[in-house]
């Protein structure tokens, strides 16, 4: 269904008020299942509206509970109204104009906002918009639900791993970071001009008065990136003293080509 299809509006011909698939029935084969009008049936309301209602192609349960929370992002962003268009591209779609767009346009198409002829997402939401926020709002899951609707959602979802180890990897990191402490040469994590970036300290250094000196860094685009390459760092502790001393005589471009011929030496190649 579009916005360029002759159905009537969904106001028409559902109750605005109710979530969004009210008139769905549970079926009697004891499985939870649910039966739509046609007589299909379906694992629940949100798989009903994915596939059916949404026409979107089959995902695996957690990728398709990704996209819908994204979707009840999106919709609760827009009903608030707490942002404008800039913002909206900076913290939902990372800065990216033209996904951001997209996705707009793809809302006014299934009719979930009103129609804007740039294709901005400015809203509001349609009857049926509101329907759905609802309903999605009803139906989150437990992973899902301990986190608020909105922004903090997108924040906690962001980075590489799709904050899936967030909670074992800040507990890891603090063991590593307490041991790295007493080493005189030592990688710790940092943050240079707002991006997490690695610096190498080392004691000792400088011709004249020996001081605790910064020899290397590097930046990265997130937080798991950064974390990802410190814990590589660690498995090779027995190296940093050696590192170091690279930097501090040749400088910290010889330690950065150093650890790359390192961390892609034992890739295997791939052909096909």
């Amino acid at each position: 269904m579009s916005m360029f299809d002759e159905a009537p509006d969904y106001e028409h011909v559902r109750n605005p008020n109710l979530p969004w698939g009210y008139w769905l029935m549970h079926d009697n084969q004891g499985d939870e299942r649910i039966v739509d009008e046609a007589g299909e049936r379906w694992r629940s309301v949100r798989d009903h509206f994915w596939l059916s209602r949404l026409g979107m192609a089959p995902l695996s349960p957690p990728e398709q509970e990704e996209a819908l929370e994204f979707l009840l992002t999106i919709l609760a962003v827009i009903d608030r109204r707490t942002m404008g268009i800039e913002e909206y591209v900076h913290d939902l779609f990372d800065n990216d104009w033209n996904v951001g767009q997209h996705y707009g346009q793809w809302l006014i198409t299934q009719r979930l906002i009103v129609y804007e002829r740039r294709g901005r997402p400015h809203g509001p939401l349609t009857a049926e918009g509101q329907a759905v926020l609802l309903m999605l709002a009803s139906t989150r899951s437990p992973e899902h639900a301990s986190i608020p609707i909105g922004l903090r959602w997108v924040k906690a979802r962001r980075g590489l791993d799709r904050g899936k180890t967030h909670a074992r990897l800040k507990e890891l990191l603090a063991e590593q970071e307490a041991f790295a402490d007493r080493l005189a040469c030592r990688f710790a994590r940092k943050t240079i001009a707002d991006l997490p970036a690695i610096v190498l300290v080392g004691d000792g250094f400088g011709p004249a008065i020996p001081l605790r000196r910064t020899i290397w860094s590097m930046t990265f685009p997130d937080d798991h990136a950064r974390d990802r390459f410190y814990l590589w760092l660690h498995e090779r502790v027995d190296r940093w003293d050696a590192w170091g001393e690279m930097a501090g005589t040749d400088g910290g471009r010889a330690l950065s080509e150093h650890l790359m011929q390192l961390a892609f030496a034992d890739r295997p190649i791939e052909t096909g």
